[in-house]
């Protein structure tokens, strides 16, 4: 059955516009391209405010395997049957047709035109059809579907369109004559480039032949030629035209109304089908007088839906009215104004008796629509909804709650894409030639609000500017960039102004302004509600939030708040003009902001996955205030140091860097460079660059920073042993083995002196001996002692806590390193387990866990676990860490590996030069990975037979090791005793 989509269809439209798809095309998707906005029919509803505007889906697909589809003749039969039950035929009609629904309006129209059954109705009302890849002659269709790969199975409609099918030369004849004799309009388009190297509908077959009538060439596909990009497309161009013709010449007269009052629009207006047809749902469903309220944040365009809506119906109403109702008094005004327009002699009345004359005359009369725009509190308006029964009122206001039995339409921002495009029109309206490269940028740091959208394409226009310069000039001077209108323009629409008089009507709380400029610093969603409970006693804190989302501020759930971007922007700008943003005040808020999200993270422990939400919670918001905040202080300082740790945590060293050296240049700064804050700062942003794979810049700075602790701190300062255990950590990363058994040593001695033998850091240092050990090939006392520490982080800290699991992932390793891959395999299951148990399958460590099983399955010879592991491994890594995250290149390398071991050197070889390339661009030519990644790939390329390459690459590797590791670093000796084992197999064949 057909599916016939009502898209707009107003009471004394005076044209029916029918959308007709075509093969395997839907009452929608036909006529959409990628954005919800982008549906066309709808366009067209909201440009003619006289046209009816329907889309029609029906069964038609190229493939038996996919549906059914009637022969054309019964479709058309089928259709006018199912149009005609809509009323539809009995005013002028227009068909806008893609590919076969071409063909198919055409035979409806003859069909009609015949006088057969009781469908003759729909040849008179025929006005126009317009035909966008018509086959009339036929289509080479049956290779477009075996181009697109589908199962393919003939059905009646795709034996239809057979190429110079006897039927369809005969309806082009019959259409050609009978267009000829009743004066149809009919506009053609052909498509200009091939679908999957098909070209479905030439401009020969596209061409019905029709005098007076020439194709129009689109740049497009078959499927795309019926997705017009914009109202500024040549399809859509044409096709308004076309209508624009159609209508001149019907016999429709617009409506006339008793009283007519809306404010001068000349703005652009875009979108918002969804809300408009929400808008009227909810106007019909009322039982008696229709009352709906839009209500939004200022801004946000209630008053354009509300014009755009009494636009577009106003053939609908016998009157319409707009009243500014920002007060009792000016609703009274716009009242006695409506007496005058509805009996000019009102003239000469008291204005009280205009006001009352006004009221008696809504009250008894039907279909009006009176518009009460800014309504600032509903007892302002009870007068007059107590006394009149029918009728429409249409309220705008920013109060969001409080309505009662009035039915609301909550109004937000546009889609991104519709933002682009209000844009786009309204600086091409004065500037056609406009570059708006960076649009969709621009529009999203004016978080897609309409007036917003609207100052900067007025701005654009008026000073000739593209978008990435007003962004620069937004960036440099925002006080100034929101303060701008236009030219004539109301100085009150400034973006800088419009909130003022919603702070105005709160000015009894003034607890609301300060939450604003609290609120101006954080990220603008999912802002903890705990974070502002210095800020004020209860209920009073509570209330000033409430007041503040029931005026579309804030919006506000039980746990957290959200606040628009550009209101935060805008509050956030001085202005010693302006009583709620004084410099003062603003850098107040600021620096509270910094002092709640600091303290958030006081208690908390970045290592410990119980304190996550914590951090989780904190961190956009500590982002958003570092982005907007220039000169530190000593909370920002702090609050930046404690998210390095965190994000290093959870292997994000990119971010973990910036956020270190945030800190580091605060404390500089602010204490000088020996300020115990200062050293920790310095500590955190070696271990960082650490954690990002540049040791040698890690070393450095832990060197000098040790230095300076053992000076300012002493030896035995918790701070000094935690800078020479992360000295030693670097070492042992970056092979010197020795020295890093020398200062793990020496940091356990001291921790088990200064902290206890048993406190959590003096445990770290036991693992950490214990991996030096390992390293050292010194087994005895690596597995003894690391089996004890174990043993003491199970007890002390229990056998959930993620250093517990460190030390199981660990002492695992140690046993697959000396080679029992039996064992190795059983604690890395264990280990994964409960990583993935306590940590969540996503966590750095718990990937870890899971590339070590990897590589001790590949050990034990289960070579196909081996490599569906590291697969796993490497996808999910991909996904969460990002493709050149130093662990995600380990696992590509880890990958090729388990390849070569299964005897796969083709792929192996492959993805080793693919981690090669990958290696060299993000850490250079001699990093210690990039170096293990070349000796990798010379192995393999000796394995594949090509002994002369790998020595070549084995030698270049090595003098690069020897150079930048040194000659008894661990990969420089594994390097030059792979060359030696080359050359030995070279000289023996």
């Amino acid at each position: 059955m057909p599916e016939i989509l009502k898209v707009r269809v107003p009471v004394s439209a005076g044209l029916d516009v029918v959308f007709l798809h075509g093969l395997d095309g839907d009452a929608r998707k036909t006529w959409a391209g990628g954005s919800p906005s982008s549906f066309w029919p709808e366009w067209l509803a909201e440009d003619f405010d006289r046209v009816a505007v329907w889309s029609v889906g029906y069964e038609a697909w190229s493939s038996g395997w996919r549906g059914k589809a009637m022969p054309m003749q019964d479709r058309a039969i089928n259709l006018m049957a199912s149009l005609q039950n809509l009323g539809i035929g009995e005013r002028p009609l227009c068909f806008v047709t893609h590919s076969m629904g071409g063909l198919l309006a055409k035979e409806i129209l003859l069909h009609a035109a015949e006088g057969r059954t009781g469908f003759a109705a729909f040849a008179t009302a025929a006005r126009g059809v317009v035909f966008l890849g018509t086959p009339h002659t036929g289509s080479g269709l049956a290779a477009v579907v075996k181009a697109l790969g589908l199962l393919y199975r003939s059905t009646a409609a795709v034996k239809d369109l057979k190429r110079n099918a006897a039927h369809l030369r005969h309806l082009n004849d019959r259409y050609r004559d009978w267009a000829d004799e009743s004066g149809i309009r009919n506009l053609v388009f052909f498509e200009a480039y091939p679908t999957r190297g098909v070209r479905v509908v030439d401009e020969g077959s596209a061409n019905p032949g029709l005098p007076r009538v020439r194709p129009i060439p689109v740049d497009a596909d078959h499927v795309g030629i019926c997705k017009p990009a914009g109202r500024d497309s040549l399809v859509y161009g044409q096709i308004s035209r076309f209508i624009d013709g159609i209508l001149s010449e019907t016999d429709v007269p617009p409506p006339r109304h008793a009283a007519w009052k809306l404010p001068l629009s000349g703005r652009v207006f875009v979108g918002r089908a969804a809300e408009l047809d929400r808008l009227e749902k909810t106007a019909k469903a009322a039982a008696r007088v229709a009352v709906v309220a839009v209500h939004g944040l200022g801004g946000v365009g209630k008053s354009s839906l509300a014009a755009r809506f009494a636009e577009l119906r106003s053939a609908d109403y016998s009157a319409v009215w707009w009243v500014t109702a920002d007060s009792a008094s000016a609703i009274d005004d716009g009242l006695a104004e409506l007496a005058v327009a509805l009996s000019p002699e009102a003239v000469g009345l008291p204005w009280e008796q205009r006001a009352e004359q006004a009221v008696g005359w809504l009250a008894g009369h039907t279909g009006w629509l009176l518009i009460l725009d800014n309504l600032t509190e509903l007892a302002h308006a009870a007068g007059l909804l107590d006394r009149v029964r029918t009728g429409t009122i249409l309220i705008t206001s920013r109060r969001g709650t409080g309505w009662r039995d009035v039915g609301t339409v909550s109004l937000d921002v546009l889609e991104p894409d519709e933002a682009a495009e209000l844009l786009a029109r309204t600086v091409r309206a004065e500037w056609p030639e406009a570059e708006l490269a960076g649009a969709g940028e621009l529009c999203a740091e004016l978080g897609w609000l309409p007036l917003a959208v609207e100052q900067a394409g007025a701005y654009l226009a008026q000073n000739r500017m593209t978008p990435a310069r007003y962004l620069g000039l937004l960036a440099r001077s925002p006080a100034k960039m929101f303060a701008w209108t236009a030219e004539a323009e109301d100085a009150e629409r400034a973006v800088a102004r419009v909130w003022h008089v919603t702070l105005d009507r709160l000015a009894d709380t003034p607890l609301a302004a300060k939450l604003l400029r609290r609120l101006a610093w954080h990220a603008p969603e999912r802002i903890p509600r705990s974070l502002l409970e210095g800020d004020g006693e209860e209920p009073e804190l509570s209330e000033a939030l409430g007041r503040l989302a029931a005026y579309s501020m804030i919006t506000l759930d039980a746990e957290t708040i959200g606040v628009h971007r550009l209101v935060q922007a805008v509050t956030r700008t001085p202005d010693p003009a302006d009583p709620y943003r004084g410099p003062e005040d603003i850098d107040h808020a600021r620096e509270a902001t910094a002092v709640a999200l600091a303290h958030a993270l006081d208690v908390v422990d970045p290592r410990l996955p119980e304190d996550w939400p914590v951090f989780q919670a904190v961190l956009p918001h500590g982002r958003a205030l570092l982005d907007h905040t220039e000169s530190d202080t000593g909370p920002l300082c702090h609050l930046a140091n404690s998210l390095s740790l965190y994000v290093l945590g959870q292997g994000d060293a990119a971010a973990g860097i910036a956020f270190a050296e945030r800190a580091v240049g605060a404390g500089e700064r602010l204490f000088g460079f020996d300020h115990p804050i200062t050293l920790r700062a310095r500590n955190t942003s070696a271990s960082a660059y650490q954690a990002a794979g540049d040791l040698r810049r890690a070393t450095s700075l832990l060197e000098t920073a040790l230095a300076d602790c053992e000076r300012v701190l002493g030896p035995a300062h918790p701070d000094t042993l935690s800078c020479r255990n992360n000295l030693a950590a670097a070492c042992h990363a970056a092979g010197d083995v020795r020295r890093a058994i020398s200062l793990f040593d020496e940091t356990l001695e001291g921790r088990e002196r200064v902290l206890g033998k048993e406190h959590p850091d003096t445990l770290v240092s036991r693992n950490n001996l214990a991996m030096a050990y390992e390293m050292a090939g010194d087994a005895e006392r690596a597995i003894p002692l690391h089996e004890a520490t174990l043993a003491d982080r199970e007890r002390v800290l229990g056998a959930d806590h993620p250093e517990t699991l460190l030390y199981r992932n660990n002492l695992a390793y140690l046993h697959w390193s000396m080679g029992d891959s039996k064992r190795a395999v059983t604690l890395f299951e264990a280990t994964l387990e409960d990583r993935e148990r306590v940590l969540g399958p996503d966590h750095p460590n718990t990937l870890v866990s899971r590339g070590n099983l990897a590589g001790a399955c590949e050990s034990a010879g289960d070579l196909a676990r081996a490599v569906e592991l590291q697969e796993r491994t490497l996808a999910d890594r991909e996904r969460v860490l990002g493709p050149d995250h130093p662990d995600t290149l380990k696992s590509w390398n880890n990958l090729a590996g388990a390849y070569e071991s299964s005897g796969d050197l083709t792929r192996a070889i492959e993805l080793y030069e693919r981690t090669l390339a990958a290696r060299e661009r993000v850490f250079g030519h001699d990093h210690q990975d990039t170096l293990n990644s070349r000796n990798d790939l010379a192995y393999a390329r000796g394995a594949a037979g090509d002994l002369p390459l790998a020595i070549r690459m084995f030698e270049e590797a090595r003098s690069d090791a020897e150079r930048a590791l040194g000659p008894d670093h661990r990969l420089t000796r594994r390097i030059r005793e792979n060359l030696e084992t080359a050359i030995r197999l070279r000289d023996r064949s």
